[in-house]
Order: structure tokens, then sequence, then C-alpha cells
């Protein structure tokens, strides 16, 4: 395209709803690609820093805190972003009611987390995660201001800024990691870098959008009560599923041995770094999807794109989980190769809940956060009962299991209500798929022939997906809308520096 006259200004273009998402997906991609290395480098210095018995003290900590980490949004984000896509005029006063709620469930979270750390470990023994449990406190006063500012980022389709301020956080987080092993802070100092992290992750946030907040309650009382109707379905659901995520570490912090949760949160570190990837696909379709309704052939369309590519996604985990036992080695040394197991259960755990998460994301952009409700305690009473026999007879293997075992059970209850109202999204090019698989496993399995368990799988990891991805675009597997986006943005991109 021929660049205009010098001194003439150059047309403005728009970026459409695809080359957003290319660009939101891909930063949130970059973004949890620096989170998960840095979570990975982070754990393997706490865990070959403290014994196995602290670091697993320091664990319990951090699963408290994340039991109860449902109230710094409760639903309040998904129901702000479908009340400002639908009335963007209001901006203000519907992000100055989000703010109060965020306030409303903050505080009595916080409380009960503290009252929680007292009862479930008294003593000298649990010293350390009661003091853990204090530092961990202090990234509770930002909440409702981060809440609100990533809030703003995801209507405004911005989620490329917050997902650079977060990796901005998570670096300064690991420097503070590796100065508290280096000046031997002991697990008071670990606790308070990951701290770091989380505090730093919710500041630069706050800077970067600058959100528009009133503080004064009463201007906007009919607001903040309809956001709190229309977010506590939402948020009951968020909290079960809070639960369930954090409910068989607890369970562990209680029935196991403190080894069993340290080897089981080290694993539960892959279920983390990749619980996102719905998020990837699915945040920037979330204002589109509220405005229309299940029966219209352009909500099915991008539902049935977003299936695809989650499950391109998603097939390499299941191929990287067989390596389970290398994989923990790397993370964080031959101490923990035992867990191997656990961390393939969990990867293929991980898998099943990826596949969900775009179907209960579309559920709720239509309002059924009743119906997901009921689902979730279906989940959550499985996963309890599983988890309180399985655990005792079998430790973090036990507890690995039954995480498998209940998102299985989540993907097929969400299939059931999601085919009541919209047709079930078809699954493309099964033997093909298969075939890139197999490819991948070839190349991962050739590398853990390198020497050391660290660069043998990091490498394995990096050639593996290249591989799965080219014999994807040899078959023409790979859809033009996962692909197109990225490309006609990187060409932008060279054409303006060319300019």
């Amino acid at each position: 395209m021929p660049l205009p006259p010098p001194g003439e200004e150059q047309p403005k273009s728009k970026m459409g709803l695809s080359q957003k998402i290319a660009l939101n997906s891909t930063a949130q991609a970059g973004r949890q690609i620096f989170v998960a290395a840095a979570g990975i480098i982070s754990v393997g210095v706490a865990t070959r820093y403290l014994p196995v018995d602290e670091y697993g003290a320091v664990l319990a900590a951090l699963v408290l805190v994340g039991l109860f980490g449902f109230a710094t949004d409760f639903g309040i984000a998904a129901m702000t972003v479908r009340a400002m896509a639908r009335d963007p005029d209001n901006e203000v006063p519907i992000s100055s009611s989000a703010f109060w709620v965020w306030v409303a469930f903050n505080v009595p979270a916080a409380l009960a987390v503290l009252l929680v750390a007292q009862l479930a470990y008294p003593g000298a023994d649990n010293e350390v995660t009661r003091t853990s449990v204090l530092i961990m406190m202090t990234i509770f006063p930002l909440s409702p201001f981060a809440g609100v500012a990533g809030v703003r980022a995801v209507a405004e389709q911005k989620v490329w800024l917050t997902s650079l301020t977060s990796m901005v956080a998570r670096a300064i987080s690991l420097a503070a990691v590796i100065a508290a092993a280096a000046f031997d802070l002991g697990a008071a100092g670990i606790t308070a870098a990951f701290a770091t992290g989380y505090i730093f992750e919710q500041g630069l946030v706050i800077v970067a959008m600058r959100p528009k907040i009133e503080f004064r309650v009463g201007l906007h009382r009919a607001r903040i009560w309809s956001l709190v109707v229309a977010a506590v379905p939402l948020g009951l659901v968020m909290m079960i599923n809070g639960l369930y995520f954090r409910l068989d570490a607890f369970l562990l912090s209680l029935l196991g041995t403190q080894k069993d949760l340290a080897v089981y949160g080290v694993a539960y570190k892959g279920f983390e770094a990749l619980l996102v990837l719905p998020e990837f696909v699915m945040v920037t379709l979330l204002p589109v999807l509220a405005k229309l309704e299940f029966d219209h052939d352009r909500y099915r369309e991008l539902v049935q794109k977003a299936f695809t590519a989650m499950t391109i996604l998603v097939v390499p985990i299941f191929g990287f989980a067989v390596f389970g036992r290398e994989a923990m080695v790397a993370l964080a040394g031959p101490k923990f190769a035992g867990g191997g197991l656990v961390l393939s259960l969990i990867m293929c755990a991980v898998a099943f809940s990826c596949v969900q998460g775009v179907f209960g994301n579309a559920l709720v952009t239509q309002g059924k956060q009743k119906v997901m409700l009921r689902v979730s305690l279906s989940v959550l009473a499985a996963n309890a009962a599983i988890n309180l026999a399985a655990i005792p007879l079998f430790g973090d293997t036990g507890a690995a299991a039954a995480l498998l075992a209940t998102e299985v059970l989540q993907l097929a209850l969400t299939l059931q209500v999601y085919s009541r109202l919209a047709p079930i999204p078809h699954l493309h090019h099964v033997g093909k798929l298969f075939l890139a698989l197999a490819a991948l496993l070839v190349v991962v399995a050739v590398c853990l022939l390198l020497p050391n368990a660290f660069l043998s799988i990091g490498v394995g990891v990096i050639l593996g997906s290249i591989v799965y991805i080219a014999v994807l675009r040899a078959f023409k597997v790979l859809p033009r809308y996962m692909s197109e986006p990225v490309e006609m943005m990187l060409r932008s991109v060279r054409r303006r520096r060319a300019a």
C-alpha cells in the first residue's frame, strides 16, 4: 500500500474484532508464558532453599488465602463488564457501584482468613503458616481498586495493558524471591516475596487504567443493589469453584503431611499456569456474546470458533502430561521426583477444565449463573467426598485423582446444561490432531536425552509445540481465524515501522 506524501496525515485505522482478539490473546499468552516461567523459577528457588516441610507450611498459608480469594471478585467483574457493555454511557456510576460491592465482600473475607488460620493451624508447629497468612493479608486493601481497573480494561478491550503490568509485577516478585533466598530471610521472606508480586500487580493496573470512582455511596445505592443481585449467583459459583480448586490442598494440609502438600503444590503450579487458557480465547468475546442471544447465528459461530481454538490449545497438555516425572524433577529438583504421577493427573485435569471454561463463560454471558451454581454445587460435593476418601489412603496422588475425576464430571454437567439451550459445537479433524500430538510426543522424548532435566523439558516444550503447530498447518487444520489475525497484526507493525 503506497504511503501518503510527507506532511499528510495518515488515515487512522480501527482494529476489528479479530485483531482485538489477536492482540489481547497474544498479550495474555505472552503474559501467561512469562508468569509460568517466573512461577517455575520461583518455585524452583523456594523448594531448593526451604526444607520440604517449611515450603509446605508456606504453601498452606497461600492455599488458605486463595481459598477466600473469590471475595476479590465474587462475580462482580463479569457482571460489571456486562453492565458496561449494555450501558457504556454510565461507566463511572457502574464502576463506582462495583467498587463499593467489592469493599463489602473483601472485608468479611479478610476477617474469615484470619479466623480460619487461628482455628485450623493452632500451636507452635503451625507458627510458620500463621505468620505467612499475616504477611499475605497485605494483598487485600488494593483489591477493590484493582478490580475496577481490571473491569475497565476488559470493557475497553485493553487486556493487553493489564497483561503488561502483570509481567512487570511478576518480574519484581521473582527478583524478591531470589533475594529472599540469597539473604537467607527464611520462610517469612519467601512469603513476603510472593505477596510483593500480587501487590505490585494490583498497583500497576490501577496506575495504568486510572479508574474513575465516586466515593459517595448514596449516589449509587440502586445500582449497587442491582449489581449485588446480579453478581451473587455468579459469586456463589465462583466461591464454590474457589473452594473446589483449593479444597484438595486445604484438606491435604489437614489430613495429609506437609510433604504431601509440598509435592501437590509444586504439581498444582501446572494447573494454575494453564487454567487461564479459556480467558485467552473468551475475554475479548465476552462483551460481544453478552449482546447476542443463544439462538443467534453469530453467537453459535463464535462459540464454535472458541471451542475449536480451545481444543487445539489443550491437546498438547495431554501430551506433556506423559512426562510428569521428568517435569517434576525439572521444577523442584530430584527430591520431588516421586510426584510425577501427581503432575500427570493434574495436567489432564486442567485440559478438561479449559474446555469446560468455554461453555461456562458462554453461559454466564447469557445470565445463566443460577444454573451454573447448581452444577458447581454438585461438583464441589463430589470433590469433597472423593478427597475425604482418597487423601487418607493415597495422599497427594489421591487428591490429584479426585481433581481429575471431578473436572471430567464438571465438563459433562456443563455440556448437558449448554445442550438444552444451544447446539454443542462439533470437534473437527480428530485424526489429524492425534497425528500432531504424536509428533509432539516424539520430539519431547528425544529432547529428554539431554543431560540436564530443566534444559531437556524446556527445549522439549518449545520444540514440541513448534512441531505440533507445524503439523497442524501442514494438514491445514489450524483455522485461519486463529492464525490470520496474528499475521495481520504483525504485518501492521512492520508497515508502521517502515513508515
